[in-house]
């Protein structure tokens, strides 16, 4: 991206790079896009949202099986 020496490159930009560049934005904004999205999500409807409290577990839990002994 960033030539090491100041006159590395002195050619013009081409339509190439241009594409190159093009489509690494986008490759970049599919990965990320969602993983932000998530994020914003998660904010915006809290941790209650995402799992019921503890206590109302407890009635869906099945006992356990008793052991021979």
């Amino acid at each position: 991206m960033f030539p090491l020496r100041a006159n590395a490159r002195s050619e013009q930009v081409t339509s190439d790079d241009r594409g190159v560049t093009l489509m690494l934005v986008l490759l970049l904004g599919l990965v990320f896009a969602p993983i932000i999205g998530l994020h914003i999500a998660a904010v915006a409807f809290g941790p209650e949202a995402a799992a019921p409290p503890p206590e109302n577990l407890a009635h869906h839990a099945t006992p356990p099986k008793p052991t021979r002994g």
